[in-house]
Formats: C-alpha cells, structure tokens, sequence
C-alpha cells in the first residue's frame, strides 16, 4: 500500500545518515535532522499519541510555526492513521478556535507563540473536544490551572523508537490531513486528503522536475499549508534534502540557498521581486541553482526574464494546482518564453476540462470552468456532504478557476469563476485586466477586482503597487488599459497602495478586502 510513513521508515534502514531537512531560522541558525532522525522522531510522537488513545480517524491539531518537530507530527499521525489538522498561524484567536472546534481534534500541539492563545479559549470553555494540549517548547511552562497540559520533550525522551502498531492499521485511502482552504472567497473548509494522493504527487512532482536524490531544494512555505508538507514530502518520496524556512524571508532564503547549495528554488512572484529589490542582491553566490519554479500568478514575459537573468538559471517551471485538486498543468522550461502566461498543458495522469456552466466542453479560446478528475483529487470537504458533492458535481472536480484552451493544449488562467466582473452587460476578466497592467514598466503588483456601480452593476477598480521611485497616475493607468483591450474592460476605479492583502498560506491577494476597503471609502 502507498503508505507515507513507510518512506521514512526506508530511507531510515537504507540511507539513514542522509541529511533529510534542514529547518532554517532566519537569524543564521540551523537545525539538521538526517533521515534516521526523522523516522525515530516520528515513531516517538506516535507513541506519545497512541499511549493517548489516538487511534485511524481520530484529529490531532497543529497550532505553531515552522520547527523540527512538525514533520513529525505528520508522520506519527501518517503511521497510526490519524488526520493532521494543520491550524494556520495567522489565524485571529476566534479563527483557530472554529478550527479545532469544527475538525473536533482530540489533541492538539502547540507552539510556544500561541500558547496564550489557547489557554485564553479553554478557560473560556472553548476547545472542550481537545483532551490534552501538548507544549511544544520545553522552555514553557505547561499551564496550572487545570489538567491535560503536558510538555511533549519529556515525553518524547521516555517513548520507544520502534515503529508503532496501531491496532486499527492504516489504509492508503484514509485521509491524513485536513486542510483548510484559504477562505478567499468565503468560509474555509476543510479539505481532506488521502495519504495514497500525496504519496503519488509527491512522486510525480519531483520526476516531472527532473529532481533526484542528489538535490536540495528549499521550502518557503508554512507547514499549515498545502505547499508547506507537499513542498519537503516529495524530496523525502526520493531521498532528497529540503530546507524548511521558519518564515519566508528574501534574505534569509538566498543565504539559504548559497549555505546549502541548493539547486531548485520555488517562489512566488512576490517573494522573487522582494528577492530582486535586495540591495546586495548580487553578492550572493547562486551557482548552485540550476531549476526556478513559479505559480499561484501570471508572470508576464518581463517578469520571467528578469528573474531567470538576475539568478542565471534558464530552466524554469510554472506550475498549476489546488489544494483540493493537487496538481493539475506545469509549463515546462521549453514552451516558458514560447507560452508566457500559459501554466502549461495538464500533468500525467490527469484528465483535465474546460467546461461551461452546463457542463459542455467549450471549444479553443473560448473561458470556461477547469474541471478536474486524478488520484490527486480529495476525498471531500469534512463534515460538508452539499458542498462535496457540487464540488464533484459530474464526475469532476470544479476549481471555480477560469481559463481556455489554445490550439496546442496549454491553459491559460483567466481569473476565478466568482471574481468575473459584470460591468454593463459585458463579461470581464480580471486575470487579463491584470496581465495587461503588469506589462507597464513602473507597474510592480496589481489586483483587478469589480465594485458596486449604480449605473452598470459593477465597474473595474485596478489596485496598483508602483515599482521604486515611479509616479504613475491614475489617468496613466486607465489610458495604458484602454489602449490596449477593449473601453469597457478598462479600470473606472485606480487606488494606488504599498502593499495588497494576501494570505498568508499561498500568497494570493485577498481580493474581498479590497472590495471591503472601497465600499468603506478606503
């Protein structure tokens, strides 16, 4: 069976010596597991679990930043059957509470930052599901007023190193993480994944990149996030090192990549403009890297250029995916400059479609919905079976993301089902309206989205980041749009500010707090 645990148990017995993560601090301190390490690890929290009746199916919640101890806490979880609930850290107090609540965890760990937190809400009577609360950092002290608070160090030290034997084994179709979506357009849910997908994308990601186990990369995500466990679990599915940043900091992940000679580094738009704004950008030695990859924005021909330069890297990929979909397109470094703005044509062993709202195959260049069907689909939302089954509704997986087809295959992303702007009778797109204005040269960043309008319904607000030292106007911006789509896709509403409202798990913009601002008068 396609079990995850099972790959640190292997490359525990085979190649246990081999360095497996390195978790980077930001300050210039490191901690370095090995494979060995990982695995008895892992098999000592899923002890510390079982011996608290943690049993396949049961939640265990994960409230604290990155650190050692968090891979663990999905591999212990992997082998005994349990569900990872990963709590996202930028969660406000009432957020983390509706999210252990609702996935009804059993345990939870918690790092040292939150701890207030959580003690806040179980004295308030919240998080009455959750039987024990275990300390992440032995440095705190466990709370005294009450039972089920206990220091997972002391714990960890006593358990066996053997691997557990669960009574109710595992099955590779059991879920193993609940994922919560990034709640950009709506209430997050909980997306459960089986350890049968992650154990074949894990797979497939790594040979589609050309990655072996002589390969470091590097990991900028946070581990309460898709990309966070998805990101190092293929390195471990080939016996590779990855280095898992603390916080995904510009600076600290290119000393990163120069400590540790990584070769393929994976970064959001946003992080590799930061990354490039460096004054010293050029002292750090990147000779190493021979892959970049890209996703979750359009980045434009310019962009692309710049970026692959600045690092001397030609190669690079742009890759198309979902939390609840897994991996769905990648644009490889062949068709990059050839197919800018496509995220390539879909990945093995995917069927891909684009549909209308009946459900029928649209025809090249014509916007539809991407419907999905893989072994890297969810099992289903928890606890939602109405919103499961429209999310499967057909057969297919609907991402509520829409795009089209050129004659060759490739897709094209042009913006999400629900951000359609409807200006006047006339459809608009934000993802073009945005592609467009990334093309200016004093444009850094930019988010379209549709505001209340009295007399069309909605109109186009373009929310724009100026590069250093540039001084657009408004005027400028309507003009440059105008000049080169249609007027009535053109920005009626242009707000210039220093930074757009992103989540914190994948980068995006949070475009219904730009839609809040503007209704408020910003």
């Amino acid at each position: 069976m396609l079990l995850l645990g099972e790959i640190v148990r292997r490359h525990a017995r085979y190649r246990g010596g081999r360095l497996a993560y390195v978790l980077d601090h930001a300050d210039g301190r490191t901690e370095r597991v090995t494979y060995a390490e990982l695995n008895e690890g892992s098999n000592r929290l899923a002890h510390v679990l079982a011996a608290r009746d943690i049993r396949r199916g049961d939640r265990v919640a994960i409230l604290a930043h990155n650190c050692v101890e968090y891979p663990w806490v999905y591999f212990a979880c992997c082998k005994l059957g349990a569900i990872v609930v990963p709590v996202n850290t930028r969660n406000k107090r009432d957020e983390t509470r509706h999210a252990i609540e609702f996935a009804e965890a059993r345990l939870a760990l918690v790092g040292p930052d939150f701890l207030a937190d959580v003690v806040d809400l179980r004295a308030a009577g919240s998080l009455s599901c959750v039987e024990a609360v275990l300390l992440l950092d032995a440095t705190e002290q466990a709370p005294r007023d009450g039972e089920g608070w206990l220091a997972l160090e002391p714990l960890l030290a006593s358990a066996p190193t053997g691997e557990p034997e669960p009574t109710a084994p595992p099955d590779e179709r059991d879920p193993h993480v609940m994922l919560f979506t990034s709640g950009t357009t709506g209430v997050p849910k909980g997306a459960l994944l089986s350890q049968r997908s992650y154990f074949l994308q894990a797979g497939l990601t790594q040979s589609m990149n050309g990655l072996t186990d002589q390969d470091t990369g590097l990991s900028m995500f946070p581990m309460f996030h898709m990309g966070g466990w998805a990101t190092p679990l293929g390195y471990w599915a080939i016996g590779g090192t990855v280095v898992i940043m603390r916080k995904a900091d510009p600076r600290a992940m290119l000393a990163a990549v120069v400590r540790e000679r990584v070769s393929y580094l994976y970064a959001v738009p946003t992080i590799y403009n930061a990354m490039l704004a460096l004054d010293d950008f050029t002292t750090f030695d990147l000779s190493s890297l021979r892959l970049l990859g890209g996703g979750t924005a359009y980045m434009p021909c310019e962009q692309i250029e710049r970026i692959t330069g600045a690092f001397g890297v030609e190669a690079m990929v742009i890759m198309y995916g979902q939390t609840e979909a897994g991996p769905v397109s990648c644009l490889r470094p062949r068709d990059l400059l050839r197919k800018t703005g496509s995220v390539g044509p879909p990945v093995n062993n995917v069927d891909v479609r684009i549909v209308d709202p009946a459900g029928h195959d649209v025809p090249p260049q014509m916007a539809g919905e991407i419907v999905v069907r893989s072994d890297y689909n969810m099992l289903g939302y928890w606890r939602m079976p109405e919103a499961t089954a429209a999310a499967f509704a057909g057969g297919y997986l609907h991402t509520g993301d829409q795009a089209l087809w050129d004659e060759e295959g490739f897709v094209y992303i042009v913006g999400r089902l629900k951000e359609m702007i409807k200006t006047g009778g006339e459809n608009v797109f934000p993802a073009e309206v945005e592609q467009t204005l990334l093309q200016h040269e004093d444009v850094a960043e930019c988010a379209v989205v549709g505001v209340p309008d009295p007399d069309w319904g909605e109109s186009v607000l373009a929310v724009v980041v100026q590069r250093r030292g540039a001084a657009l106007t408004k005027q400028a911006v309507v003009e440059f749009v105008r000049a080169r789509l249609a007027g009535f896709k053109k920005p009626r509403h242009v707000r210039f500010v220093d930074e757009l409202p992103r989540t914190a798990s994948t980068r995006q913009v949070q475009k219904a707090l730009l839609v809040d601002r503007f209704v408020q008068g910003w």
